[in-house]
């Protein structure tokens, strides 16, 4: 089994410049809309949507745009980087919210976007 995409909900549509592009790295490769019965048909949500494609490397996420906030539960995306720090410098001089939890052997690094998005950061091995 492989797993093609993730797709996050984001409300405002500087968040995907600011963040996904700048802090993450990640780039447009496709946007669409979907259109008001598809979206009810998937979703329950009777709404005309605009969806931007975004990858880095293997990691593709689709970003649905919509003012609408809702709660993420325990939601979250965890991504492995060459750099963590790097990404967690950028993020916090950007006034997203970084939460670096120390634990015995290691530490856990959560970023969350504007939209409550949450990303685990680790640490890459890998060259």
């Amino acid at each position: 089994m492989k797993l093609e995409h993730v797709a996050l909900t984001v409300t405002d549509y500087n968040e995907i410049e600011q963040f996904y592009h700048e802090i993450l790295g990640l780039r447009e490769i496709k946007r669409f809309t979907l259109n008001r019965a598809l979206s009810r048909d998937i979703f329950g949500i009777e709404k005309e949507t605009a969806v931007f494609q975004l990858q880095k490397d293997k990691l593709l996420l689709e970003i649905f745009l919509t003012p609408d906030k809702r709660d993420s539960g325990f939601n979250h995306i965890c991504i492995s980087i060459n750099n963590r720090e790097e990404i967690v410098k950028k993020a916090t001089q950007h006034s997203y919210k970084c939460l670096r939890l120390e634990r015995e052997n290691s530490d856990l690094i959560f970023i969350t976007d504007n939209s409550g998005n949450i990303f685990e950061v680790k640490q890459s091995n890998e060259v």
